[in-house]
C-alpha cells in the first residue's frame, strides 16, 4: 500500500526503454520532455520520441507530452502520436506574467479554440476520434 495520495508522474523520459522501468519504480504516468533542449544540444526532439514511449508502455499509464506545444494543431499532432495529453507551460507563464489570471483564461481559451478547429479542418469531430492516420500512412 501507497503513502502517497496523489499521482506520481516522471518526466523528462524521451527513451523508450525508460518508461517500463518507471512503471516498475511504481510511476502513475509519464512526460515525454527534454526540458527544451537546453540541457544537452542536439537532444532527440521529445516529439519524436513520443510514438516510441506510448508504445512502450502499452497504455498501462498515460503518457504527457511537454515539449513547445504552442497551438492546437501541435495538441492534435501529440495526441495523433499517442499522448494523453499535453502541458503548455511557456503560454501559460507567458501570459499569466503579462494580464494574470485572465491572460491564462484567454491562452486556454485560444488553445481550445484552435483544437476545435484543427478537429473540423481534419474531418474530425472530437479528439477520441484523432489518431495516427492524421500525420502517418498507417500500413
Amino acid at each position: 500500500m501507497s503513502i502517497r495520495s496523489s499521482p506520481l508522474l516522471i518526466k523528462g523520459i524521451t527513451h523508450p526503454d525508460d518508461a517500463p522501468l518507471a512503471m516498475e519504480h511504481g510511476v502513475d504516468g509519464i512526460i515525454v520532455s527534454n526540458h527544451g533542449g537546453r540541457q544537452l544540444d542536439g537532444a532527440v526532439a521529445s516529439l519524436d520520441a513520443l510514438p516510441s514511449v506510448c508504445e512502450s508502455v502499452q497504455g498501462k499509464i498515460p503518457v504527457i507530452l511537454d515539449s513547445g506545444v504552442r497551438r492546437g494543431a501541435d495538441i492534435i499532432k501529440a495526441l495523433a502520436l499517442g499522448a494523453a495529453a499535453v502541458l503548455i507551460g511557456r503560454p501559460y507563464a507567458y501570459a499569466l506574467a503579462v494580464a494574470g489570471e485572465t491572460g491564462v483564461k484567454e491562452v486556454i481559451k485560444h488553445f481550445i479554440a484552435e483544437t476545435e478547429l484543427q478537429l473540423a479542418l481534419s474531418g474530425r469531430s472530437s479528439i477520441q476520434e484523432v489518431e495516427a492516420s492524421l500525420l502517418i500512412q498507417v500500413k
